[in-house]
């Protein structure tokens, strides 16, 4: 299996595990809404620090540093896609060992900020440097697209957004682009080399 191919598979695997444990984590809770909760609210439910946070952001970055390896040299921007994925697992890491609403609640928005910000500039530096795997220019704009999006999103919740729009649409319209990105992703690249293996 050629690296991006792998890639496309632990994104596309890493995605299913965030939406299956948020969504597992969502139903343990009561009351809990999608649209009126933050994410961190569930930071209650163990499944949901160790599978959505922590899995998933480990596997964030495990695919950009597959997809990027022997890339990263005289490119700078497989160097930024490589490095905001970092960031974005070391947040995740800590978002899921610190919780909100705990004396150590600041490592936890320290973590979120680090995961939003890093996934949405991965995901836009993916765009920029999509095409040097051969996929469509519409994936380029729409990286670049979700990416953009996503860090709007987060200065809008901070610009007090959530006062005005549900606090929870708010948020996830920070972080759902960094999702949506593996899926996409994962799917084009998977698709792709699959093609390319039948020819």
């Amino acid at each position: 299996m050629n690296h991006a191919r792998l890639a496309a598979v632990i994104w596309l695997i890493g995605a299913s595990v965030y939406l299956l444990c948020e969504a597992i984590a969502a139903a343990s809770v009561d009351g809990y809404s999608y649209a009126r909760n933050f994410i961190s609210d569930l930071g209650v439910v163990p499944l949901m620090n160790i599978g959505a946070f922590i899995a998933h952001g480990s596997l964030f970055a495990a695919g950009a540093l597959v997809i990027a390896k022997g890339r990263t040299q005289g490119s700078r921007t497989a160097q930024i896609f490589v490095a905001a994925a970092i960031a974005n697992a070391v947040g995740n890491v800590l978002v899921g060992t610190f919780h909100s609403g705990t004396a150590q609640a600041h490592w936890h928005v320290v973590g979120a900020g680090l995961a939003i910000v890093g996934g949405n500039v991965a995901v836009i530096a993916g765009g920029v440097g999509s095409r040097a795997f051969g996929t469509h220019r519409g994936v380029s704009w729409a990286s670049m697209a979700l990416g953009g999006f996503g860090i709007a999103s987060l200065l809008a919740l901070i610009a007090g957004g959530s006062r005005v729009l549900p606090p929870g649409l708010v948020e996830r319209a920070s972080v759902y682009p960094i999702i949506a990105w593996e899926l996409l992703a994962g799917f084009v690249l998977f698709i792709r080399r699959a093609d390319t293996r039948r020819g």
